[in-house]
């Protein structure tokens, strides 16, 4: 049987990078965290400026909803945005495919 407290808690146990992407988790379980506020508004806008103690919790909340991100540090300000994975490049095209 499905124990949501169980899964709920586990999530902030699990190291960053071993968490997954859960589909069927949904935004407002994590409606009764003190950074709900932040994680709606990195899922609106794409980015938060959370408060400091929070960022672990709130990163791991986004990457189990599928958002992974990374912190950057501006002015002395941290925020949360998209963590940017290296876009794969297509092989070169050879002469004859481009005559086509």
């Amino acid at each position: 049987m499905y124990d949501f407290e169980t899964e709920y808690s586990r999530i902030f146990e699990t190291p960053l990078e071993e968490i997954k992407e859960d589909i069927f988790f949904r935004a407002d379980n994590f409606e009764n965290e003190t950074w709900y506020g932040d994680l709606q508004m990195y899922l609106a806008i794409g980015v938060c400026k959370p408060e400091k103690d929070c960022v672990p919790d709130l990163q791991k909340a986004l990457k189990v909803l599928g958002c992974p991100t990374q912190t950057r540090e501006i002015d002395g300000d941290l925020f949360l945005v998209p963590q940017r994975e290296r876009q794969k490049q297509t092989p070169p095209r050879h002469k004859q495919e481009m005559e086509r």
